[in-house]
């Protein structure tokens, strides 16, 4: 698998945006239990978990890995807080690939500070 920064921006937008009645039965997971067309999200959510940007109760089984009850840890929040932005997200991205840099947390929040930058002076 290859990490997809569009994925993990939605990814922790639907865990912040779904409201914590709802969280408690929100699963993320890869796997024979879990639809093929949702891998690539289960992934990327097992990811930010296992990197602590998230907080979950491990549901893991035999037939496949899977976090239940997902919380933005305070990086989760940082993180997404610097991606959130449409705006910003996308100068981002333009920024990396006309420079030709690849998207790690570190360049992504480096590249966050010169968007929010450009896009407060336009």
């Amino acid at each position: 698998m290859k990490r997809d920064w569009d994925v993990i921006r939605e990814v922790l937008t639907e865990i912040e945006t779904t409201p914590l009645s709802e969280r408690t039965n929100l699963t993320y997971g890869v796997g024979a239990e879990y639809p093929a067309e949702s891998a690539s999200k289960g992934e990327h959510a097992l990811l930010l978990w296992k990197a602590g940007f998230i907080s979950a109760i491990d549901i893991t089984t035999y037939g496949g890995n899977a976090i239940l009850s997902p919380e933005l840890t305070w990086q989760g929040h940082e993180l997404l807080d610097t991606i959130r932005s449409k705006a910003v997200w996308e100068r981002i991205k333009t920024i990396a690939k006309e420079k030709s840099i690849e998207l790690t947390l570190d360049s992504v929040k480096a590249l966050g500070k010169l968007a929010l930058e450009w896009v407060l002076a336009n």
